[in-house]
């Protein structure tokens, strides 16, 4: 484990190179943990008392219905803290499962070293509250995907989410992006496909262009 893993939210030593980062003398007491692939490191509903810190290796989220569906969320590479959002929440439960995909290597904070370092440690802070305000933005964002109807609309409002002067990138696979706005990959691909067809957008290796913006903004409307 590298000494950054333990700041991974401080602004102040972000820009700062490894090395550097390894003589400072600020650290953060925590456990270590390692999982075997396919091994849960939390379940939904377990209780987040403690900052979980993914450092080392790969995980997939699903939520599970209580009709027992499964909805896979994302597939998260370290290093990225797990649920930090919930730490200080009033219902602090992992709203996922949290499943290794690979061996991992997980850090563990407790609440009370989590908020000595705020106090100390400004940067710390506010690294902390920007990076789960902005992973609250990400949470709305797909809330207003998975709240259009067809699988088209879910496509059209992922990439006027995204153009820039008509121009887009999916910033993702066509597999992840099938799992990030909830429907199979086939699916995904045949819209996209028809999408093409239609000249509504260009298409080609994960990028494009919106041709007609009329057309997208009609897919919302339908929910097609």
């Amino acid at each position: 484990m590298e000494k950054q893993d333990l700041l991974f939210f401080c602004t102040l030593c972000r820009e700062k190179p490894a090395a550097e980062i390894e003589k400072l003398q600020c650290t953060i007491s925590h456990t270590v943990k390692n999982f075997k692939r396919d091994e849960y490191i939390a379940y939904q509903g377990d209780k987040v008392t403690r900052l979980v810190m993914l450092i080392r290796g790969k995980v997939r989220t699903e939520i599970v219905s209580s009709s027992g569906l499964t909805l896979p969320m994302n597939d998260i590479s370290a290093p990225f803290p797990l649920a930090a959002a919930f730490l200080f929440a009033d219902d602090n439960s992992f709203p996922v499962d949290v499943i290794a995909l690979e061996e991992c290597e997980v850090i563990y904070i407790s609440k009370e070293a989590v908020e000595k370092q705020m106090a100390k440690c400004a940067g710390f802070m506010r690294g902390f509250m920007d990076f789960n305000a902005n992973q609250m933005q990400n949470i709305s964002e797909r809330l207003k995907i998975f709240a259009q109807k067809g699988i088209k609309a879910k496509v059209a409002y992922y990439l006027l989410s995204r153009e820039k002067k008509g121009a887009f990138e999916l910033d993702r696979s066509v597999a992840s992006l099938a799992g990030y706005i909830g429907v199979e990959r086939p699916s995904l691909s045949r819209a996209i496909s028809e999408m093409v067809r239609d000249g509504i957008i260009t298409f080609h290796s994960g990028k494009g262009t919106i041709i007609n913006f009329d057309a997208m903004e009609a897919l919302l409307i339908r929910g097609a």
